[in-house]
């Protein structure tokens, strides 16, 4: 009987193919504007994981941070002028110390070089760090290995790199063959971690530029090959600076003493950097504050859909009341022949879900193109889930449903004999 019913349904909407399609654009817009909200929601919501992910939430950053001119210490010695900033071992003593829910603090030191292969030169941001680095920012190589203890204890010339800086360098032959030049000497490639997916604005909390070619040399081996004095042309002039470390992170025992380790870990700086040349950085509560902002958007974008949904159902409510009055005769011959009022709801109503499924069909249709689009021209990535796809389903036979039920107990209700007289 409804396998009938939908035939008989459709054969009516065929009739007025252009008004059906008019009439089922609100719809058609309306599910593509919830399946494009709902991935964009899914897909922004998986961002912020994995950017999380990146930095650990289990971990505390702390950045060094040049202040402002007018409060930089310069010491004079020999005829030059020195500027120390930033932060230093001491710190790094001082949570070790005095921070016991701190399972592990690790030190990096960062130098700006040109990284030579053969003639070829490229840029790079010389990264020392520990073997522990890699494990706590879940650093996996894809190629070779990460850098180890005994790399640290002989203050080996090794180093592990991005894909990135090999395609830099135009290399093409076994990575671990590579030699590059740092400063006056080569360095041994070990290892090669993949290219970053996509671009993400924490990573500037590591410490990374996603323009930069990232090479990481054993921590020891930065301290004592390249040291910790630079020189640098500012403003015209030749300036020397002093960075003990760059970056100190620290990894909690458990998650949820991070915020407490904070604190203690303010409270120290707060006592040795009166300069206020550094940033402390918790990832967790980046993660609670954009899962805020996520709730946001999530109660936000239904609300938007569902204008868009109302906004279509009226259209099938409008169109749905015309053609019980174009067709007043023929209720009225149905009802003569012994058809219920409930058989007249039934097909009236059938005729309104079919309508509205088939505008949810092509509304989905449509917002798959969508995402793909926003996809292709964005640096988003929308994540298209099978339940987006039934709720967007679900939601337009629902329509259907709530704005069909009036103009079907109209007919229904219409006086058989009545509409008999109808012309």
């Amino acid at each position: 009987m409804f396998g009938e019913l939908i035939q008989e349904a459709l054969r009516n909407l065929a009739r007025h193919k252009l008004r059906s399609l008019l009439t089922a654009l609100g719809i058609i817009f309306g599910i593509a504007s919830v399946i494009s909200m709902v991935s964009a929601g899914e897909g922004a919501r998986a961002a912020i994981l994995e950017q999380i992910k990146e930095l650990g939430t289990s971990n505390i950053l702390i950045n060094a941070q040049k202040p402002p001119a007018e409060e930089n210490a310069k010491e004079t010695g020999d005829g030059d002028e020195m500027l120390r900033y930033g932060l230093t071992f001491h710190d790094l003593r001082q949570i070790r110390a005095t921070l016991p829910m701190v399972k592990d603090a690790l030190p990096v030191h960062d130098v700006k070089d040109w990284a030579w292969f053969k003639s070829r030169r490229v840029e790079a941001k010389i990264r020392g760090v520990t073997q522990s680095y890699f494990e706590r920012l879940h650093l996996h190589p894809m190629v070779g290995r990460t850098l180890d203890d005994n790399d640290e204890v002989a203050r080996a010339r090794v180093c592990v790199v991005r894909a990135r800086v090999l395609r830099e360098a135009r290399y093409v032959g076994d990575p671990l063959k590579l030699q590059l030049k740092i400063g006056a000497e080569y360095y041994q490639v070990v290892g090669v971690l993949p290219d970053y997916a996509g671009k993400n604005p924490d990573r500037s909390i590591l410490g990374i530029d996603d323009r930069a070619l990232e090479v990481y040399v054993p921590f020891e081996t930065v301290v004592d090959r390249l040291g910790l004095t630079k020189g640098t042309w500012e403003a015209g002039s030749f300036e020397y600076s002093r960075v003990e470390l760059h970056q100190i992170v620290c990894t909690i025992d458990r998650e949820e003493n991070v915020t407490a380790a904070a604190r203690g870990i303010q409270q120290i700086f707060a006592r040795f950097h009166p300069k206020k040349d550094y940033e402390v950085v918790v990832p967790v509560e980046l993660l609670r504050s954009r899962a805020q902002a996520q709730r946001t958007f999530d109660v936000v974008l239904p609300i938007i859909a569902g204008i868009a949904l109302l906004v279509g159902g009226i259209g099938i409510l409008n169109i749905m009341l015309a053609s019980v009055t174009e067709r007043t005769r023929e209720i009225g011959i149905r009802r003569a022949i012994g058809a219920t009022q409930w058989d007249i709801t039934l097909q009236f109503l059938v005729e309104t879900v079919t309508l509205a499924v088939v505008g949810g069909l092509l509304g989905v249709l449509l917002g798959v193109v969508g995402v793909h689009a926003l996809e292709h021209f964005t640096e988003w990535t929308p994540v298209i889930t099978p339940g987006s796809v039934l709720l967007s389903l679900g939601i337009s036979c629902a329509t259907g449903i709530v704005f069909g039920i009036y103009p079907a107990r109209r007919a229904a209700l219409m006086d058989p004999v009545r509409a008999l007289r109808s012309e």
